[in-house]
């Protein structure tokens, strides 16, 4: 079984769990991705999956190059707008999987699971220092800042070495960049609507295409903890 899969981020609710607490949640439409080819260590030198997210119809073939149109060809599977690789060390995490199987979010996913979500950050465009950086600013009688509350100010030191250090943080393009959210909790999984819910915030805008994999952290060790919470009650 693939350790991932592609989702469409839907939007931000807020559920309720058997205490009563309030839990912030990202609902995603993960799913269901179909196998598009299986790699081996064998043939191509690592072992990995290719899945294929977002079918669309044989009207916009023309859009991809003819070796892409081969691949779907040969998979006998749909045009899929969206194609992602997943890699594993190990093949027996993929089992029995070929080209044509289709992977639904309660196959992978489960309910107390940490995972990683990736994707592209929200574009800005161009911004200040402020906005980009998160700077304080110079006080009003600043003698770099002069008049300008929100400018970057002085940017070199003096006379030595006469220059501005590489990577100083300046104005410039914010935003649209790839982002991976470690360690977010799995609150609900719905396989009739295929959607997952995520505890948290995620990369991207509403309708942003996003890679949810099983975390490279681990897992929680529920059982282990739950053995040394009854080891240290006090006996009656």
């Amino acid at each position: 079984m693939a350790t991932g899969l592609l989702a469409k981020k839907v939007g931000m609710t807020q559920i309720f769990d058997a205490n009563g607490d309030c839990i912030p949640v990202t609902v995603l439409s993960c799913g269901p991705c179909t196998v598009v080819r299986r790699k081996t260590k064998e043939q191509d030198g690592y072992d990995a999956v290719v899945l294929g997210y977002d079918a669309v119809d044989e009207k916009h073939a023309h859009r991809l190059t003819k070796a892409e149109v081969g691949v779907f060809k040969k998979a006998g599977t749909p045009i899929f707008r969206h194609v992602k690789e997943v890699r594993v060390k190990d093949a027996k995490l993929l089992g029995e999987l070929k080209a044509g199987d289709v992977l639904t979010v309660d196959k992978v996913f489960k309910i107390a699971q940490r995972i990683d979500v990736s994707g592209l950050t929200k574009g800005r465009g161009f911004a200040g220092v402020f906005k980009k950086w998160g700077m304080k600013g110079a006080a009003r009688d600043s003698s770099t800042a002069h008049e300008h509350h929100r400018h970057i100010g002085a940017i070199g030191q003096r006379k030595t070495p006469g220059k501005v250090w590489k990577g100083k943080h300046m104005p410039g393009h914010y935003g649209v960049d790839m982002v991976t959210v470690q360690n977010l909790t799995v609150t609900g999984v719905e396989a009739e609507g295929n959607l997952l819910l995520v505890k948290g915030a995620v990369p991207g805008h509403n309708d942003a295409v996003l890679f949810v994999d099983t975390a490279a952290k681990g897992q929680p060790r529920v059982k282990k903890k739950q053995e040394e919470r009854a080891r240290a009650k006090p006996k009656v």
